[in-house]
C-alpha cells in the first residue's frame, strides 16, 4: 500500500460521539504518514460553528449518534459551500444506508471493524478535492479574464460596457441622469521609450491606483485598453459633480509617477458626458465623452466638459 512519503498535515474536522474512536481514527491517520490536526464535534450547532470558523481538508462522520447523523453532518457541509471530502467512518451502517449516504453527498464508507480502506480512501479523495480544486481556479480564472483586465485588475471594456448600458436603460425607466467620463494619460509614451513596457505596466498599475482613490464604491473604472481609462459615475446628475471628480484626478496626476528610480510627470486628459443630455445611447455617450476628451488633451486643459459644438468639430475631424 503506498502511503505519503513525508508526513502530510491535514486539518479534519471528526464528527463522533466516542472520544476512543476519534483518537483511533488518529492514530489510524498518524500510522498512514499524516498529522492530523483535528477537533471532534458532536452536534450540529459545533459543527457549523467549526466549519465558519476554521479551513477544512476532511470531514469524517460517525453515521449514527443520539441527536446528530451523517446525513444530518453532509446537510450542513452542503449549506456551508465547502467542497470538502465527506468519509463516513461508522460501525453501525449497513449496506442501503450506505448508498443512500454516497447518493445523498458522501464520498466513501469506512467500517469501524475494518479500516484497511481508511488511508487509500483518504489520499485518493484528497486528490480528488485537489483536481477540482484546480478545476474550480481554472473555471473562475476564464471567467476574470473574460471582464477583468489582469493588468490593472480594473474591470475591461466588455464590462464596462455592459455597466454602461445597465446605467442608460435605469436612467431612462427611473428618469436619472449619470455622467461618463473618458481619460487618456499624457506624456504616457515616454515611459515606455525611457525604460521599456514593463515599465509602462507599472506606471498603469499606479494610474489605477491614483483614479480609484478619487471614487466611491457605486462607481466604476475601467481600463479600455492602452492608457485609456472609462469611469461611469451612476449617482452624478450633473456635470458639476463629474468636474469634481476630473479634478480630484488631476490633482493625483499632478504627482510625480515613479517607476524604479526614475520620475515621471505623467498628466491626464478627460471628457465628460452627461446622460440623457449629451446621449442617450451607450456609443453617442462614449463619442461625446471621447470628443470632450480629445479637446481636454488638444489644449491642454486636464478636461472638458462636452458641447454641441465639440460634437460637430469631432464628425467634421
Amino acid at each position: 500500500m503506498d502511503h505519503p512519503m513525508l508526513p502530510t498535515p491535514l486539518r479534519a474536522l471528526i464528527v463522533e460521539d466516542s472520544e476512543d474512536d476519534t483518537l483511533l481514527l488518529v492514530k489510524q491517520l498518524r500510522e498512514g504518514g499524516f498529522v492530523p490536526e483535528y477537533t471532534r464535534v458532536e452536534t450540529a450547532e459545533t459543527m457549523r460553528q467549526r466549519l465558519e470558523q476554521g479551513a477544512w481538508d476532511i470531514v469524517f462522520a460517525d453515521f449514527t449518534m443520539p441527536r446528530f447523523d451523517a446525513f444530518d453532518a453532509l446537510n450542513l457541509l452542503h449549506a456551508s459551500g465547502l467542497d470538502l471530502p465527506f468519509i463516513i467512518v461508522s460501525g453501525t451502517i449497513g449496506e442501503d444506508r450506505a448508498v443512500q449516504a454516497m447518493k445523498a453527498g458522501a464520498h466513501d464508507y469506512i467500517m469501524k471493524s475494518n479500516t484497511a480502506r481508511l488511508l487509500p480512501a483518504v489520499e485518493r479523495e484528497l486528490r480528488e478535492a485537489q483536481v477540482r480544486l484546480e478545476r474550480r481556479q481554472a473555471q473562475e480564472r476564464v471567467q476574470y479574464l473574460a471582464y477583468y483586465d489582469p493588468l490593472t485588475d480594473l474591470p475591461n471594456r466588455t464590462l464596462f460596457a455592459d455597466r454602461l448600458q445597465q446605467a442608460v436603460l435605469i436612467g431612462r425607466r427611473e428618469k436619472q441622469c449619470f455622467a461618463l467620463l473618458v481619460m487618456d494619460l499624457d506624456r504616457f509614451k515616454d515611459v515606455n521609450d525611457t525604460l521599456g513596457h514593463h515599465a509602462g505596466d507599472q506606471a498603469l498599475q499606479q494610474a489605477a491606483m491614483r483614479i480609484k482613490t478619487c471614487m466611491r464604491e457605486s462607481d466604476t473604472v475601467a481600463r479600455m485598453g492602452g492608457d485609456e481609462f472609462a469611469i461611469l459615475l451612476p449617482t452624478t446628475s450633473h456635470p458639476d459633480g463629474a468636474t469634481v471628480v476630473a479634478r480630484k484626478i488631476l490633482a493625483e496626476f499632478s504627482k510625480s509617477l515613479q517607476i524604479g528610480d526614475r520620475n515621471f510627470d505623467i498628466g491626464a486628459s478627460l471628457g465628460i458626458a452627461v446622460f440623457p443630455g449629451h446621449g442617450n445611447e451607450t456609443d453617442i455617450l462614449m463619442r461625446a465623452a471621447d470628443a470632450a476628451m480629445y479637446e481636454a488633451k488638444r489644449t491642454q486643459s486636464g478636461f472638458k466638459v462636452y458641447s454641441p459644438d465639440l460634437g460637430r468639430k469631432f464628425e467634421t475631424a
